[in-house]
């Protein structure tokens, strides 16, 4: 084993070439959670790919000396964001590995690169519309998140008693920012079915399986294919998620969702699209329900989201279907279908039926035509 390239690794595509990275968890032991690996630049060459891991991991010792001790405030943004990170109390080590990774980080670390070194003490509310305004040019769901989590380390600094951020919390509280326009989008059941059939054409019938699922019960993806998270010990990441002793010789689902804790139970021979998807897809004997074919091993969400949109493409289905959709596809048909939120809430472990109504995406047509007939009906009984 080659030693001179610390936290190398790589992988081969099909077409015979190679792409590079450099892992900061393999590279130096202890390495905090949320580093993530580096794609290094193509066509180096194998001295300056040992070059290039040599120097990041050098980087990296540096930014790890003394890290057992609480960073010092002093008085940026920067800093608050290492002592929020670093404080196992805060609102960033209470969440969900993969709402930290999907939400959190990304936001944390464009506050860092464009706002890190301004000082909390001088900052005027003229400071966040600005800073708004600018990341909202590279998206508005990138620029709601970086003040979503402004405002959560402003308000951890706040509890801390940290110089400035009890003001700049009162500043943000005042601002009302615009938020992006929920999603239109839910994923039809012909849709649907055309991700199971190609899906089980091209191979992977487990990304037809998996919407099938989630299309029928409403499920969490996360409850179907689980998710990586470190182990509190350090090391590698472990995996966890549905196992086949979930579901029963009769083909009944049980389980309890990580979100919300419910317990869920979905009779899996009375769903269609998961009888089709079945077809193709075996059922493991033991161990997690859903494989990543190929690599032998549960899928990570980037892996799945790229087969997904593989899948989705030979399908014919449009781009702006995403996997997430596929709920939003169950809720909108159910409401739909029973005219009730209440039966989608239950159907999909909303705790609220505000939140259903988010994930419920017709134009109402449906309902409108029963709530008139209902309305006539009643009508007519009056005047009999």
């Amino acid at each position: 084993m080659r030693t001179d390239r610390p936290g190398y690794k790589y992988r081969d595509n099909k077409d015979g070439s190679r792409v590079h990275y450099w892992d900061p968890k393999r590279a130096v032991k202890g390495s905090p959670d949320y580093l993530y690996v580096v794609r290094l630049a193509d066509g180096l060459t194998d001295e300056q790919i040992a070059e290039e891991c040599q120097r990041r991991t050098r980087e990296l010792q540096n930014d790890l000396r003394g890290l057992g001790a609480s960073p010092a405030y002093d008085g940026t943004i920067k800093s608050l964001i290492d002592c929020y990170r670093h404080d196992k109390t805060s609102t960033l080590h209470t969440v969900k590995y993969s709402t930290r990774a999907r939400d959190y980080e990304p936001s944390l670390r464009i506050l860092e690169k464009n706002v890190g070194a301004r000082r909390i003490d001088v900052l005027k509310a003229s400071d966040f519309k600005d800073w708004f305004a600018q990341w909202r040019k590279k998206g508005h769901r990138r620029a709601a998140g970086a003040i979503k989590l402004l405002r959560l380390v402003m308000s951890y600094g706040a509890g801390e008693r940290l110089h400035g951020c009890a003001q700049a919390r009162l500043i943000l509280h005042d601002i009302r920012f615009d938020q992006p326009a929920p999603r239109e989008v839910a994923m039809t059941y012909e849709q649907c079915l055309a991700i199971v059939k190609k899906s089980a054409e091209m191979g992977w019938p487990s990304i037809g399986f998996v919407e099938a699922l989630k299309f029928e019960t409403a499920l969490r993806r996360i409850d179907i294919i689980g998710e990586w998270v470190p182990s509190p010990e350090g090391g590698d990441f472990r995996w966890t998620g549905l196992m086949t002793q979930s579901i029963s010789k009769d083909m009944i689902l049980t389980l309890k969702t990580s979100k919300t804790g419910a317990a869920v139970a979905r009779d899996l021979k009375s769903y269609p699209l998961v009888a089709e998807a079945l077809k193709a897809f075996r059922m493991p004997d033991i161990g997690p329900v859903v494989i990543d074919e190929g690599r032998g091993k549960p899928y990570r969400g980037d892996r799945y989201n790229d087969k997904f949109r593989k899948v989705r493409d030979a399908a014919g289905v449009p781009s702006n279907v995403w996997s997430m959709d596929s709920r939003a596809g169950a809720v909108s048909e159910t409401v739909e279908a029973t005219g009730s939120l209440e039966d989608a809430r239950d159907l999909a472990t909303h705790t609220t039926t505000k939140t259903t109504r988010l994930y419920s995406r017709g134009d109402g047509l449906t309902s409108s035509r029963r709530i008139a007939e209902a309305r006539i009906e009643n009508r007519s009984k009056k005047t009999n």
